[in-house]
């Protein structure tokens, strides 16, 4: 089972702002397709979010992006009101290491991690192969950054780097164990 992290991030290191918001990554001018967005997905056949990153999704009432991808959604509580039209959700009340075996136990093979709370407990926790981030030009000043701060270092191994005309910069990396 490979998990993979496939995000937007402000110069100053934040994958959103305090209130959870991504507005930082629109307005930069014309965006060249979707930056591997749809491959990636493609790549993936499952979803790991975290509670707040669903909630703040469904709340936007944007376009559901993740097809019939399965989503599994971290949390405690009841989901609360209907899934997005076409979504296959389900939550999971595990910690990370269980969520990743019992996926794997049922078959899926490569998750797309998001969210950063769980992002980040992910990473700790060593169960993050692959991060490809898409570095915005901008400085946001605070929000929740993509590793804790206790986190320690987590070693990578540049796969390649791609520089796009509206300034983003999107890189691939393993995480070399």
């Amino acid at each position: 089972m490979r998990a993979s992290v496939f995000c937007g991030v402000s110069l100053d290191g934040f994958i959103a702002r305090p209130d959870g918001s991504v507005d930082f990554l629109d307005g930069h001018g014309d965006v060249e397709g979707d930056l591997g967005f749809s491959a990636f997905l493609d790549s993936v056949d499952c979803m790991v979010m975290g509670r707040n990153t669903y909630d703040f999704v469904v709340a936007s009432g944007a376009e559901w992006h993740y097809g019939d991808t399965p989503v599994f959604v971290l949390t405690t509580r009841s989901l609360g009101g209907p899934s997005p039209e076409g979504a296959t959700v389900e939550p999971l009340q595990l910690g990370p290491e269980e969520t990743m075996e019992r996926l794997g136990a049922t078959g899926f093979t490569h998750a797309y991690v998001d969210g950063g709370v769980v992002v980040q407990q992910f990473l700790a926790a060593g169960l993050i192969d692959e991060l490809i981030l898409t570095r915005v030009p901008v400085l946001i000043g605070e929000g929740i950054p993509l590793t804790a701060p206790d986190a320690g270092d987590v070693p990578l191994e540049h796969g390649g780097t791609d520089v796009f005309g509206n300034g983003f910069v999107q890189s691939r990396y393993t995480v070399r164990r």
